[in-house]
């Protein structure tokens, strides 16, 4: 079993943007989910999206599975969810908001989820 990310690393806080659904107007709306206790860290990696262009992450976003706030958020959900009803899934971190282009979870050797790694454009 791997030791947690330590806390001196998780010290900041974000807001994802979850599309719920649309209004009356077909404009989206958007519930926020803070998240607390998570490292963001600028980077330049080169990634694969869904139509199989190559897009160069701004940032990633690390959410530990024990220490960050909320425990047990299904991320991964979060972002299906947020697709299915028309948006993906946004992050807020110091004034901007970056767009999520992948969820990586990344298990220990024990098979247990260690942290998330979130890819943002």
């Amino acid at each position: 079993m791997l030791r947690p990310i330590p806390s001196r690393i998780l010290k900041h806080s974000v807001v994802l943007k979850i599309c719920t659904g649309v209004d009356l107007w077909q404009a989206p709306v958007w519930k926020d989910q803070p998240l607390d206790r998570v490292c963001m860290q600028p980077s330049n990696e080169t990634k694969k999206a869904k139509d199989n262009t190559e897009v160069v992450l701004s940032g990633v976003c690390f959410v530990d599975a024990r220490r960050s706030i909320p425990a047990g958020i299904d991320l991964d959900g979060l972002q299906k969810q947020s697709e299915a009803n028309g948006q993906p899934l946004r992050l807020e971190f110091a004034g901007n908001t970056h767009t999520v282009l992948v969820v990586d979870s990344v298990f220990d050797d024990m098979g247990l989820l260690h942290h998330t790694e979130i890819g943002l454009v």
